[in-house]
């Protein structure tokens, strides 16, 4: 099992580098909602996005929930656990965020929090289970959180790409020119779609 938490661990390690070097090249809201929305203009495209993005969010949430970085717990939020890739994305996502737009980062804060919050109170308890069982410990605990959550990234992704995309907006995802910007942009310019379909913040 060392070998699959090491390769777990530098899959996180990868793409976190590729989202913060995209980051850096972001100056303001403007420039990073133009570049993933130019991609998103059919309407039926944008439902799927507002539904997908997220359930690829919180499941990208739950798997690295599993990967603890830090023995230091996570203040002020329950249950109980250790910094994890999870706590960094969700620290990186509300960072960037506020940088290109405070508006946008306060509204989105409770439910990035929200996201994370359950990611992390379905990994302890699946860990809790595992433990039961087997009266031990393992980074992946029974296993059975990891299946769903990559039944449902795997189908979060399905429906954006071909549907999404290649059927309705006849055009390439924003992740294939760049996996960061993708990463980091889409789930505000889905929630802002939100946003904008109640009538807020249009300009």
């Amino acid at each position: 099992w060392a070998f699959s938490l090491l390769a777990a661990h530098g899959l996180n390690l990868l793409v976190f580098v590729a989202s913060v070097k995209t980051i850096l090249e972001w100056k303001d809201s403007t420039e990073a909602l133009a570049f993933y929305g130019v991609y998103h203009r059919n309407p039926l495209n944008q439902i799927i996005h507002f539904f997908g993005v997220p359930l690829i969010l919180w499941t990208q949430l739950v798997f690295s929930s599993h990967l603890i970085l830090v023995r230091i717990v996570v203040p002020f939020v329950q249950p109980v656990h250790y910094v994890s890739w999870a706590t960094v994305w969700a620290i990186l996502y509300v960072c960037f965020y506020l940088k290109i737009d405070a508006f946008g980062a306060l509204l989105y804060a409770p439910v990035l929090f929200g996201m994370y919050a359950t990611a992390i109170r379905w990994a302890a308890h699946d860990q809790q289970e595992y433990v039961k069982r087997s009266k031990r410990t393992h980074w992946m605990g029974t296993g059975r959180l990891l299946q769903y959550a990559s039944f449902f990234h795997v189908l979060g992704w399905y429906v954006q790409v071909h549907p999404g995309h290649f059927i309705f907006e006849g055009a390439a995802p924003a992740a294939l020119r760049s996996l960061g910007g993708a990463i980091t942009t889409a789930p505000l310019f889905a929630f802002y779609e939100g946003v904008w379909y109640c009538g807020f913040a249009k300009e």
